[in-house]
């Protein structure tokens, strides 16, 4: 066998979980282009909007079940974690029923008030096809992180594949038949998800638990509870933020930002890998070798990634207009001037993950709530100055805003949280040293 052949067979779940992310971030880039393309300016925005309410409602997913799940099940004996993942899939039944149901009756009252003139654009096979794909989603993410908890990431990939290959695939030949629209791309979203959670449900026979679901949620919540508030923040500092410019401008201006967004998209791949294999390394050089080689660790990934992403998103920057006009065509010409300040916020929000990723090793839960806090504020008030007098561009200007303000006050509460780690590593160290002295006299 060869070499690349050794390393391979060395390294197959994580080379499978980086090969399932590029499919993942490469279906949802070409997907973005082929809507923004069929759908034209005006029904994309209304899309981009929409889709929002999902990434908002899944942060209640991610929450409240993976990140207690991806914790606690790894470390159960094989019968416990089968019954814990068994209450995990009654959990996640419940919550995205509940969820669903919301969402319809939201997005009827919305049609009834028109916030902002968006709720007459809204029909009702747009609200439930919406309803239906954001169930949907849920049920074929909590299958793909279930075969990840496994360590099974081949099975992840090949669920992914029907997933996501086929959204892109139908989407493509509805929107060559030009029958396609933003209730009907919800509705193949909602096709494609629910028809690879059938399929890998079948193939692994998680079955729900309701008996258990209670007992997963008491047991995951406290954790849940305090990632759930720091997410309602960062969301609102960021996506809340395109929402409100959605509303003040039209639904085309979310559609040129979302534009913009996606030429930089694959750099997702990245950021998602990031975070699968990142947290780990850094808690376990924290537990091994103490803080000095978790900062040395985490400094040494940022100056790489740094050399690396900085002459790419110049260079993106640089030549923003024939990138969107190959992309999308001439009627998104004007997203090119957007791309040069989403270049920057992706730098910015590279190494907010840092700072993240070190006050998650230490497990700094409230500093992480308060990065959120500091990252709605900031973002909130200068969209409220910049949107109506910059239009696009302001809502750029408060991404920016908000995330640089986050960043700051991330890296002062990694500062702070280092040196009161120091003093009391100091003050116990004393301590030692004066009981020894004591003894010996």
């Amino acid at each position: 066998m060869s070499r690349l052949g050794h390393l391979f067979m060395r390294h197959g779940h994580a080379n499978w979980a980086f090969a399932d992310q590029a499919v993942v971030s490469g279906s949802n880039f070409v997907t973005g282009i082929l809507l923004a393309r069929f759908l034209g300016p005006e029904a994309f925005g209304l899309f981009v909007l929409l889709n929002l309410v999902m990434l908002y409602v899944n942060s209640f997913q991610g929450a409240l079940i993976f990140t207690p799940m991806i914790s606690a099940a790894p470390q159960l004996t094989p019968e416990k974690r089968d019954r814990y993942l068994r209450g995990v899939f009654g959990l996640q039944l419940v919550l995205s029923l509940g969820l669903a149901l919301l969402a319809l009756g939201l997005g009827t009252a919305v049609m009834a008030f028109n916030p902002f003139g968006i709720g007459e654009r809204l029909t009702d096979p747009i609200i439930v096809a919406l309803a239906c794909a954001l169930l949907a989603f849920q049920l074929q993410d909590l299958q793909r992180r279930y075969y990840f908890v496994l360590e099974n990431a081949r099975a992840a990939f090949a669920n992914d594949i029907i997933s996501y290959g086929g959204q892109v695939t139908l989407i493509l030949l509805f929107g060559m038949r030009e029958t396609l629209t933003v209730a009907t791309a919800f509705a193949i979203i909602a096709g494609s998800s629910f028809t690879a959670f059938a399929v890998g449900n079948l193939h692994s026979g998680l079955r729900p638990a309701m008996k258990e679901a209670r007992d997963v949620l008491v047991d995951g919540w406290r954790t849940g509870r305090d990632y759930l508030v720091a997410w309602q923040f960062q969301w609102i500092g960021t996506q809340g933020v395109l929402m409100i410019g959605g509303g003040m401008l039209g639904t085309q201006a979310a559609g040129a930002v979302r534009a913009a967004q996606n030429v930089v998209g694959p750099f997702n791949i990245v950021f998602q890998a990031m975070d699968n294999v990142i947290p780990v390394m850094a808690a376990r050089r924290y537990a091994e070798h103490g803080m000095d080689k978790l900062v040395s660790f985490l400094w040494r990934i940022s100056l790489a990634a740094t050399a690396v992403l900085l002459p790419v998103l110049v260079a993106l920057a640089v030549f923003a207009e024939p990138i969107v006009r190959v992309l999308y065509g001439a009627r998104y010409v004007d997203a090119a001037e957007l791309v040069a300040l989403q270049a920057a916020y992706v730098f910015l929000q590279f190494h907010l993950r840092q700072a993240l990723f070190f006050l998650r090793t230490l497990a700094a839960t409230g500093a992480i709530i308060r990065v959120g806090m500091v990252m709605a504020a900031c973002g909130v008030l200068v969209a409220w100055f910049t949107i109506e007098a910059w239009g696009v561009s302001g809502i750029m200007v408060a991404h920016l805003s908000g995330t640089l303000a986050a960043l700051l006050y991330g890296l002062f509460a990694s500062r702070s949280l280092i040196r009161r780690r120091a003093a009391t590593s100091e003050a116990a160290a004393a301590d030692g040293l004066l009981s020894r002295a004591r003894k010996g006299a």
